[in-house]
């Protein structure tokens, strides 16, 4: 390709990729997970006394790195924080994910790298969450990074830095050694039998040295999170028990097959065709090649195999434990975007087919395109939308402005302090940042009928039947809400409009 069309199309791919991550960005409503993390940042920003927590949370480089990216735009409280300035920063990863392709240019051919970036930007399952504040992004970046960096011909020891990153994001970073260790031990094994390899002892004396450099860059890189800036030396300890005490959320136990359903069976949901199939099939087809084409290069036929095979031992790791959620599967599918594009690696005998290949990609990606767009679109908090996983409900959007209407009705009074009873409340907090005097409870507690508003997961209506008006709204697909309105100002809100 010269080079003028070369850069336009990298130019193209990455506009297209950056694109579909920011656009309306701040559209849909925050997930509970989101929120989360949100309230994690903003105690980080207002402390520098950060504790990493082994039990309930994961990795704290998305809160360090969201925080500074909030500290930039001048923003240091909880109630300062929006939507916008914390989806940047996966909107900005998945950006520069569709870009890492770039660094195999001259190992593996812009052909091939090109296609591999347009599956990494259209992907509906990558684009969905490179807008979602949560790990899961920033973990498939720095693998992707690290893959490349292993695979670079010259100098590997940087990958330690990108996968010390992955361990600072999150602990299923683990399930990605162990899927690469495997894989690689067992092409090295073949290889050993074939001998087409070095024996261990040659591998040791060329690449001990780069090996023994990336295991500590590793562990500084994460220490280095973990610790707080090596300032807090439990959490080098905690980085570890963590494997052992993580408690997850009950409630997302799968089948065993969810995950092949998720990205391989195509469904009609919503009059609409939900599927990745046209990504797993030139996958596939770049397998077979390397399988049966004697002409393809050693390092193209290596990396094939390597991507192919690490990407079904995620699958197997991951189907075999129970609790399942649609984000693990955004690292794994990396791989299964990176191996689509060698399907132009190929040997094609006809210029026919080769035209047949092409149509067949746009094709692809047309179709990835549109679903992304759906996707992040009017079904981004719908959940028949696969990807929308316990959405939040957009009822929950109006909630702000209704309590500021409520206010203004009776401005003698206050709308606080405001009530949040029940179990799983989460994404209210974030709803509910702007107002100071908020308490939470699991059950009633007493004088609870003195509280202007009562948000309610659980049956108040013993309690506060005589005193509040009960006013049904949404909060995640799962979990109904109860407003409950004390009686002046539901009054007062009811004769605002004719005072007017």
């Amino acid at each position: 390709m010269r080079t003028p069309l070369l850069i336009a199309c990298w130019l193209a791919v990455a506009v297209l990729g950056t694109f579909l991550r920011f656009d309306d960005l701040s559209g849909r409503p925050f997930h509970a997970d989101e929120a989360t993390g949100a309230r994690i940042t903003a105690h980080r920003m207002a402390s520098t006394g950060y504790v990493f927590d082994p039990v309930h949370y994961h990795g704290p480089s998305l809160s360090a790195i969201g925080g500074v990216g909030a500290r930039l735009q001048g923003i240091r409280t909880w109630s300062g924080l929006e939507k916008s300035t914390l989806r940047a920063l996966p909107a900005i990863a998945g950006s520069l994910l569709v870009l890492v392709p770039l660094l195999g240019r001259r190992r593996f051919g812009d052909a091939a790298m090109l296609i591999a970036a347009t599956a990494l930007s259209t992907s509906p399952l990558l684009v969905y969450y490179s807008r979602m504040y949560i790990h899961e992004i920033l973990l498939a970046l720095f693998g992707a990074l690290a893959l490349f960096q292993l695979a670079s011909a010259k100098r590997w020891w940087p990958a330690g830095i990108w996968i010390g990153m992955m361990f600072a994001t999150k602990e299923t970073f683990a399930i990605s050694m162990l899927a690469w260790t495997a894989a690689g031990a067992v092409l090295y094994g073949l290889g050993l039998i074939r001998r087409q390899v070095p024996a261990p002892q040659e591998l040791w004396k060329h690449h001990g040295r780069q090996a023994g450099l990336a295991v500590g860059l590793a562990l500084l890189t994460s220490l280095a999170f973990y610790t707080n800036g090596f300032t807090h030396w439990q959490g080098a300890v905690d980085s570890v028990r963590t494997y052992f005490v993580y408690e997850p959320v009950e409630g997302h136990d799968k089948p065993w097959h969810y995950y092949l359903q998720l990205l391989l069976a195509p469904r009609e949901l919503a009059a609409a065709w939900w599927f990745e199939t046209t990504v797993a099939l030139p996958a596939l087809a770049a397998l077979t090649g390397s399988l049966c084409a004697r002409s393809m290069s050693p390092a193209t036929r290596a990396a094939i195999q390597f991507l192919a095979l690490a990407a079904l031992l995620h699958l197997l790791i991951y189907s075999v434990i129970a609790y399942k959620t649609p984000w693990l599967m955004v690292l794994p599918w990396v791989h299964v975007c990176l191996l689509a594009g060698f399907v132009v690696t190929i040997p094609l005998p006809h210029r026919f087919a080769k035209v047949g290949v092409a149509a067949a990609l746009v094709a692809c990606f047309a179709s990835q395109f549109l679903q992304s767009r759906r996707a992040t679109g009017r079904f981004a908090s719908d959940e028949r939308n696969p990807y929308a996983y316990v959405p939040t409900s957009e009822d929950i959007e109006s909630l702000p402005a209704w309590f500021s209407s409520l206010d203004e009705a009776l401005p003698e009074r206050s709308v606080e302090p405001i009530g949040v009873v029940g179990d799983d409340y989460w994404p209210l907090p974030w709803y509910l940042r702007h107002y100071d005097q908020v308490g939470y409870w699991t059950s009633p507690p007493e004088s609870l009928e003195r509280l202007p508003l009562v948000l309610a997961t659980a049956d108040l209506t013993t309690v506060l039947a005589s005193t509040h008006i009960p006013v049904p709204r949404g909060l995640r697909t799962d979990s109904p809400l109860i407003v409950w309105v004390r009686t002046d100002f539901w009054d007062a809100s009811l004769a605002a409009p004719a005072d007017e």
